[in-house]
């Protein structure tokens, strides 16, 4: 038997399945915060999660190592402590088939929110244009319609160009 022990073995998936519980928990906050648009507290979410998929790699990197050692020949403290560690591996195998999707699912989300921003801008800033554009088109008439009345009223009311 190599040094690897199963007593480790097990304290490294609990840790993964912690990481990966905590992982689904704000993957589920997060499709909360863009529904939302609180761009803010999203950010601040996203900061957590980069931290806990560092520790997940980490973890994922401790375990490296178990996956040459053949399971069935590590020894066990008892044939609880290897169901409840094969347990805690199934879950978390379909936790992180879960946080996957839940990372595929926000992802579009996120790109359908800043689609539809996109083009709220690209309407405020044609609206804009058109507004300036009328603006300036009314501007000179509005200035002759000035110099025109000024005319009349210096003039007693005769236009004389």
């Amino acid at each position: 038997m190599t040094a690897l022990t199963t007593e480790n073995l097990t304290a490294l998936i609990a840790k993964r399945l912690s990481c990966l519980t905590k992982l689904r928990d704000l993957g589920c906050k997060q499709s909360d915060l863009v529904t939302a648009g609180a761009i803010s507290d999203l950010l601040r979410l996203i900061a957590a999660k980069n931290q806990l998929f560092v520790m997940l790699q980490a973890v994922e990197q401790q375990l490296t190592p178990y996956h040459a050692d053949e399971p069935e020949n590590r020894q066990w403290e008892s044939s609880e402590q290897r169901t409840h560690c094969a347990t805690q591996v199934s879950a978390s195998t379909q936790l992180l088939e879960e946080v996957m999707q839940l990372e595929r699912d926000n992802e579009k989300k996120m790109v359908r929110r800043r689609d539809a921003l996109a083009g709220q801008f690209q309407a405020a800033h044609a609206t804009s244009a058109a507004h300036t554009a009328y603006r300036t088109q009314q501007q000179p008439w509005s200035e002759s319609s000035s110099r025109a009345a000024a005319e009349l009223r210096s003039n007693n009311g005769v236009i004389t160009s």
